[in-house]
């Protein structure tokens, strides 16, 4: 077999709204943003739901964002292990970092990693599994999610998007939906929204005229295309049928592969919507591993954390350093077939 880590599952609803787009308009003031800012509005339970044209660029906006709130911060602590955005979007932003440890069987971080030289903090949900956000809110400290994975996942019962001021989330084609690329930022503070609808669209006032050109604050151009919404409103119509069969998929890996793969930790308070499954190995085997799950034709990924990257500053991280010589991302992706998932799971224990 031959089986991608990743496959979207584009089908011809998507395709005819994907058309429909392209007869009546293309660009950012389309009817379908609109819609589905207001859908995702309602979904998350958020108060605002702004649309983008990539994760990346919510996360940018979301920092610039909190740089304006609060413009004596000048330090911002990441988490290590996670994607590379995470860092690089926030050193835009802010002048230093501080890379943050992490849990060694959830893998996020949690409010012991915090550093005290900080100013604010990024939560990544790791894989799609929530932060503890109310351990980190007793304290009253400042914080941005970055929920890039976690679109449906679920926290103390309620969907992720209303539990910080700002939550980013990311459609790139990996994700649980998607339209190729695309972005969104949920947000829950009312400055905070007014702010970042100025930061994706050059800076415009909000209430200029059409043929006025007047940007009050500093932008620019993170807009989403309305063909891009009208696909993902198709697919948005589709995540709660993803997120069951996400989670088939998932129950089956932890009941039959063998003890050798220690899966990523779901805390009882997290409902996982699995972006990934991960699951650690025996470092000294890991590429191993990899490379024999390759040659049989099952695509993997091996996150590598931020601290050990050369474009960055060295910092001593145990646990991230542990999980990212450990880990093994496996394909658990909205189009895998059952007779798939049982070949991988067989593939792994052969090793």
């Amino acid at each position: 077999m031959k089986i991608s880590w990743d496959k979207p599952d584009i089908g011809q609803k998507e395709i005819s709204a994907a058309v429909d787009s392209l007869k009546f308009g293309v660009g950012a003031k389309g009817k379908n943003i609109n819609e589905l800012e207001l859908e995702f509005q309602e979904k998350l339970g958020c108060k605002h739901a702004i649309l983008v044209n990539n994760g990346t660029s919510a996360l940018i906006a979301a920092n610039l964002a909190m740089k304006n709130k609060y413009p004596q911060f000048n330090t911002i602590g990441v988490p290590s292990f996670t994607f590379i955005a995470s860092l690089f979007a926030s050193r835009m932003s802010f002048n230093d970092y501080r890379l943050l440890d992490c849990s060694p069987s959830n893998w996020n971080i949690e409010p012991e990693h915090r550093s005290k030289e900080a100013d604010l903090t990024m939560l990544v949900d790791v894989g799609g599994v929530p932060c503890d956000y109310d351990s980190f809110l007793a304290d009253n400290g400042v914080y941005i999610g970055d929920s890039a994975e976690s679109l449906g996942s679920k926290y103390k019962g309620r969907i992720v998007g209303s539990q910080l001021p700002i939550h980013t989330f990311s459609f790139q084609r990996s994700k649980i939906i998607t339209c190729g690329e695309g972005g969104l930022l949920a947000v829950n503070d009312d400055e905070l929204a007014e702010d970042i609808r100025a930061i994706v669209n050059h800076g415009y006032a909000r209430d200029k005229r059409d043929f006025e050109y007047i940007h009050n604050k500093f932008g620019l151009n993170f807009r989403m295309c309305d063909v891009e919404a009208a696909i993902l409103k198709v697919q948005l119509s589709k995540l709660d049928v993803y997120l069951n069969r996400r989670l088939e998929i998932a129950n089956y890996y932890r009941a039959n592969l063998t003890e050798d793969f220690a899966v990523q930790e779901i805390p009882q308070y997290a409902e996982s919507n699995y972006f990934f499954f991960g699951v650690l190995v025996d470092p000294t085997k890991r590429d191993q591993i990899a490379l024999h799950l390759e040659n049989l034709g099952v695509s993997v990924k091996c996150w590598k954390a931020i601290h050990q990257q050369k474009s960055v500053n060295t910092f001593n991280l145990p646990n991230a350093e542990l999980i990212s010589n450990s880990n093994i991302l496996l394909p658990i992706h909205n189009s895998l077939s059952d007779t798939e998932v049982e070949y991988i799971v067989n593939a792994c224990n052969q090793f």
